[in-house]
């Protein structure tokens, strides 16, 4: 639904397939569930579970590692 309602553009920008979800958030899970029911609710959360999992787990490596070679470094005084 969130996709839905940010992919949504202007008639004379809009490219490929446009959802018109008329009145928000209210609306747009309504004629979701109208028209696809439940599991239309659920699609597209499997890829954003992989990207969402590879994405964090590509901060907190980065994180940890910087925050280790800082205190290696001794660039700083932590806590």
């Amino acid at each position: 639904m969130k996709t839905h309602l940010q992919a949504q553009a202007n008639e004379e920008i809009a490219v490929g397939h446009q959802h018109s979800h008329t009145g928000g958030m209210a609306s747009a899970l309504r004629t979701i569930y109208t028209n696809h029911g439940m599991r239309g609710l659920w699609r597209g959360v499997g890829g954003a579970v992989i990207r969402v999992s590879v994405g964090s787990a590509t901060q907190l490596t980065a994180f940890s590692w910087c925050k280790e070679r800082i205190v290696m470094l001794q660039v700083c005084v932590i806590g």
